[in-house]
């Protein structure tokens, strides 16, 4: 065999090897290229399916935004105070009624360590750390909150513990109300009370002490009728006479007080009663000897008319008058005004009695309309009272500013008649 014939046959081999390599390629490569098209349309399916797991999951994350917005918008819109703590003992939720009833700024608790700036040492309630802890919760009950200015606030409270669905412990939260102004009124209920039961003691006192007083003052004129000018015992008799006759004006204020208001309201000039009752009162002072100086600040030539009971009135300013210039043993001024409405659609017209005596202590304001209650050597403690009865028995209200060493005044409201 020629060295021609064998390289034709190398050749020949070479080409049906590079043959069967390149169809075996070829093979391949479009085995290749069908996985990558299987491969490119999976992409392509995993791709919808991500973008649709993408909107739905950010769908999710809206829902729950929202839901997170409506529920803190509850929280901030409730009149309860919510505080809420994690399982490290931060502060996570502490909403407005919380830090308006508290005294403590949002910024200030929340997101920080919950150290119970609302309690105080020596408190028998544990606080919400305490609840997180051991677990007991409270479903009703009530303490003292300190606010932080130092005032306590009365609240009814409730704590839980936060759990997921799972059972595992999230945290504490505690809700709480403020009860200030309910303890006030159940104060004021328990006061109003006291003082209905002193009354009905009071008018069956007086009735059983008036026939007695009035025999022993008809038996005392007697004895005094009996005995001559210059009779030493008379004296004596006049004392007596002196102490019955103080005995009967306290009775008569205990039936007074003690008995329903009757009066007959009529459209009356607040001008005409104050200038009628304080001539008698200047008439009075001087004959008593008191070195008073009344001064009247109205214009006479104004009208004002109220809806009153004239001689309830009177009555009222007469007391407040004789308060006043008891006031004074040294004698001051005595300076009595009206207050014309400024307004066209006011309610009430005014008057007000002020004097430069000794004053009241601020112990003592908040009880000086109390009956039976009394700064004075020999005062009963009615003449204000019965002020005060009769005064809001006319739907009308009193105030007192005073003093010590300076004065007090006294301002009445009264509401204008109408038509």
């Amino acid at each position: 065999m020629t060295t021609s014939t064998k390289n034709r046959e190398l050749s020949r081999e070479a080409y049906d090897a590079l043959q069967s390599a390149f169809n075996d390629f070829q093979v391949r490569a479009e085995k290749l290229g069908e996985a990558f098209d299987k491969m490119h349309n999976d992409f392509k399916k995993v791709n919808v399916e991500l973008d649709k797991k993408n909107a739905q999951l950010a769908e999710s994350l809206k829902k729950q935004e929202e839901m997170q917005i409506y529920l803190t918008s509850i929280l901030e819109s409730m009149n309860n105070g919510v505080i809420g703590i994690d399982v490290s003992g931060r502060v996570t939720h502490f909403n407005r009624a919380a830090a308006e009833i508290t005294g403590f700024g949002q910024e200030r608790i929340l997101g920080k360590p919950y150290a119970s700036p609302l309690a105080r040492e020596g408190d028998d309630v544990p606080t919400l750390l305490d609840v997180l802890h051991s677990g007991n919760e409270h479903p009703r009950d009530e303490k003292v909150l300190w606010r932080r200015d130092g005032h306590p606030v009365s609240v009814w409270f409730q704590t839980a513990v936060l759990k997921d669905p799972r059972g595992h412990v999230l945290g504490a939260v505690e809700i709480f109300s403020d009860i200030s102004k309910i303890k006030a009124l159940e104060e004021q209920m328990q006061h109003t009370k006291t003082m209905a039961a002193l009354g009905e003691m009071a008018a069956t006192v007086a009735h059983e002490i008036r026939n007695p007083l009035g025999a022993m003052g008809m038996w005392a004129g007697l004895l005094e009728r009996d005995m001559g000018p210059e009779d030493e015992r008379r004296k004596l008799v006049n004392r007596i006479l002196e102490g019955l006759s103080r005995l009967n004006r306290i009775v008569s204020n205990l039936l007074v007080y003690s008995r329903p208001v009757k009066a007959q309201f009529r459209n009356v000039s607040l001008h005409h009663l104050m200038s009628e009752t304080i001539d008698f009162v200047e008439i009075e002072a001087e004959r008593q000897g008191h070195a008073i100086t009344v001064k009247k600040k109205w214009n006479a030539e104004e009208g004002c008319a109220v809806l009153a009971d004239p001689e309830k009135i009177q009555q009222v300013i007469m007391n407040l008058c004789i308060n006043a210039i008891q006031a004074m043993p040294g004698g001051g001024t005595l300076s009595v005004a009206i207050d014309k409405p400024k307004k066209q659609n006011a309610e009430f017209a005014s008057f007000c009695i002020a004097d430069t005596g000794v004053g009241v202590a601020p112990e003592h304001i908040d009880k000086i309309f109390d009956p039976f209650y009394t700064t004075k050597e020999n005062g009963t403690g009615l003449g204000l009272a019965i002020v005060k009865k009769i005064v809001e028995f006319h739907s009308g209200h009193i105030t007192l500013k005073s003093a010590v060493d300076k004065g007090t005044t006294v301002k009445v409201y009264l509401p204008l008649a109408r038509g």
